[in-house]
């Protein structure tokens, strides 16, 4: 059977579909109540108190708080802190 009415608009329903989705800014923040995570990354003379020193250990409370507002490191920074860790976990392997 053949519809003699008005013919069938198919872009309607796609159109009113995006109508109902909010639309947001990437200007602003959507959660406002949430803090802005830090706009630089740590590096390696902000962590450590002596940078060229390769026996130096970081300094936990700059790390901890930096993580905690979800802030990042440069990537020679976490791989020193990898290292670090690594030399501090296969000598405790050889003392057990």
């Amino acid at each position: 059977m053949m519809n003699k009415g008005k013919p069938r608009d198919t872009d309607s329903s796609s159109s009113s579909s995006t109508a109902t989705k909010p639309k947001y800014s990437i200007q602003g923040r959507v959660c406002t109540t949430v803090p802005e995570p830090p706009a630089h990354r740590l590096v390696i003379g902000d962590l450590f108190s002596n940078p060229s020193d390769s026996k130096d250990k970081p300094n936990l409370d700059v790390l901890k708080q930096h993580i905690l507002l979800e802030g990042r490191l440069t990537e020679q920074a976490a791989l020193r802190i990898i290292e670090t860790g690594k030399k501090v976990y296969f000598f405790q392997q050889i003392m057990y």
